[in-house]
């Protein structure tokens, strides 16, 4: 029996999921007014969680449209210049698809 090597995409959408909620989650703890009334951390620091969060949030959008095989452009279809920004986040984008690589067995047929 042999092996192929497959990107985990429902482990990835799983895990945008997760990090989606944490951003609602900072997104409302960073209001002056907050919805539920109650704070859990201090405005400033869930500011800049959030802000770091966006960032690998988009990171992790990119690298689940490339393991479906899309393209840059077609992930974040706002930038119609040729050199698309992601390009410089290539190697981040990369390493996250190859987090998420898995090995299948394959039956061989004759």
């Amino acid at each position: 029996m042999e092996t192929i090597e497959k990107n985990d995409v429902k482990q990835m959408k799983a895990d945008i999921k997760k990090m989606v909620e944490e951003q609602r989650f900072y997104t409302d703890q960073r209001k002056t007014v907050n919805r539920k009334g109650e704070y859990k951390m201090d405005p400033s620091e869930a500011q800049w969680k959030h802000r770091s969060n966006r960032q690998k949030l988009r990171l992790m959008y990119a690298a689940y449209g490339i393991a479906r095989g899309k393209s840059f452009e077609i992930t974040e279809s706002n930038h119609t210049i040729p050199p698309h920004p992601l390009e410089q986040w290539n190697e981040s984008i990369n390493s996250i698809v190859n987090r998420y690589k898995i090995q299948v067995p394959v039956e061989v047929q004759e």
